[in-house]
This record gives structure tokens, C-alpha cells and sequence, in this order.
């Protein structure tokens, strides 16, 4: 009868440590910290491809509101760092090691994507691809040609920036765990590539099979920051890989 009274005492305790004030209003502040700033960024990629590729044909509106949604992943989650959680800031320089190894995942995975363009490249419909390039000028050399140097050096950096800094460690702070946390930030990544593969005409398998590939390359990027604790390790390896995108969207617009 002792030992049962005590157990129960023992449940009381931790029930009433569990539904405090104090627990209940930390964990509320952690969801707010993590969802809101997760909401604010994680969708603009998305939003943006949606308004280019499906709601406007307007050239000249597109590119503006590409400009502001990038500014738009640019600027708040480096408000949220440093003006709402007051963080100082930092570069999160690489170490060798990191180049390394971001280095060597690049050309493993650039030589999966040039493997995989030459056994599945004649089933993609080009046509329904430079249809939908046209409404962004990208069908025009001297526009490729910028746009790939700027996707290759700056978009990509901005997307680890995004994606892989912010992303994963407000996932990570969410789901209370870094697997979890990763998953969830490789699942977002993934989505408006998604999206903007379905507009690009391609069939649902291609579709389905892309994002394996995405997902897999995300999920390691976000473990390479997790890992490094420095964006420029997995914009290295993005790079390298965009290189290899880039020259495959070469041969399909002009080749």
C-alpha cells in the first residue's frame, strides 16, 4: 500500500511538472519561435514559382515579383535572427574538411544527374519546357547565360542560406530533434521544386522520381550544415551540382 501511494505521489509530481505554467508557456514560446519564422520563409519559393509559371505571362511582372520574394528570403530571416532573437551575427566560415567533403558529395551527385538525364532524357517533353521558359526569357542565350551564372553563384548560396541556416534550425527547433528537424527542411526544399517541375510539363513518375533525388541531396546538405555548422560547405556542393543542372538545360533549350 506504501509503495502504491508512493507511485501515485510520484505521477502527481510529474503531472503537475508537465502541465505548470511555466512548461506550458515555454512550449508555447518555442512553437511560436519556430512556426512563424518557418511560415514567413518556407512558401515564398513556392508562392513565387506559382505566380511565374501559372497565374502571370507577364515577362516584366514575373521578374519583379521574382525580385521581391527573393529579397523577401534575403532580408526577413536575418531580421528574425538578429532583430527578434537579437543573435549576434556571423559568417560561418567552412573548414577544410567541410569543403571537402561538400566537394566530393558535389561530383558523386552531378555524375548521378548526368546518369540519370542520359537513360531518362528522351522521355521529357522539351516542348512543354520551352513553352514554359519562354514567359521568363530564359529561351534567349544572353538570358540563360546570366540566369545560370546568377542560380550557380548566388541563388544556390541564397537557398542554403535559407533552406539549409534558417530552415533546418527552426525545424530542428520545432520537432525537438535533429533527424526530424532535417527531414522536415529537405521536405520543404523539395516542394517548390516540385511544384515547378509539374508546370514544366513533366510526367508524374519524372516528377516523382526528381524528388527522390532532391529530397536525398537536401536531407544531406542540411546534415552537412548540421554537421559543419557553415552555409558556404553546402553551397559549395549546390554549386557544383547547378553546374551540371545547367548544362543539361542547355542541351534541352538549344541543343
Amino acid at each position: 500500500m506504501i509503495t502504491v501511494l508512493a507511485l501515485w505521489r510520484r505521477i502527481v509530481q510529474i503531472r503537475d511538472q508537465l502541465y505548470s505554467p511555466e512548461v506550458i508557456f515555454s512550449n508555447v514560446a518555442g512553437i511560436h519561435n519556430s512556426v512563424i519564422p518557418l511560415t514567413l520563409v518556407s512558401f515564398v519559393p513556392t508562392i513565387s514559382i506559382i505566380f511565374t509559371l501559372s497565374y502571370n505571362d507577364d515577362e516584366f511582372a514575373s521578374q519583379i515579383f521574382f525580385i521581391i520574394c527573393k529579397l523577401w528570403l534575403l532580408l526577413a530571416p536575418a531580421y528574425w535572427y538578429l532583430i527578434v532573437e537579437k543573435n549576434p551575427p556571423s559568417w560561418s566560415l567552412p573548414s577544410r574538411d567541410g569543403l571537402v567533403v561538400g566537394g566530393i558529395s558535389a561530383i558523386l551527385m552531378s555524375i548521378i544527374i548526368i546518369v540519370m538525364w542520359l537513360i531518362f532524357g528522351d522521355t521529357l517533353d522539351t516542348n512543354s519546357i520551352n513553352s514554359e521558359l519562354d514567359s521568363t526569357g530564359l529561351t534567349e542565350f544572353r538570358v540563360y547565360l546570366a540566369g545560370m551564372i546568377y542560380w550557380i553563384f548566388l541563388n544556390s548560396l541564397l537557398e542554403e542560406y535559407v533552406f539549409r541556416w534558417f530552415v533546418t534550425i527552426k525545424s530542428v527547433e520545432l520537432l525537438g530533434n535533429e533527424a526530424r528537424g532535417i527531414v522536415l527542411s529537405a521536405t520543404l526544399f523539395t516542394l517548390h521544386h516540385a511544384v515547378a517541375l509539374h508546370f514544366f510539363g513533366f510526367f508524374w513518375w519524372q516528377t516523382v522520381m526528381a524528388c527522390i533525388g532532391l529530397l536525398s541531396a537536401a536531407i544531406f546538405w542540411s546534415w552537412l550544415y548540421v554537421r559543419y555548422r557553415s552555409v558556404w560547405v553546402c553551397w559549395f556542393s549546390h554549386a557544383i551540382c547547378d553546374i551540371a543542372v545547367f548544362g543539361i538545360g542547355y542541351l534541352i533549350i538549344f541543343g
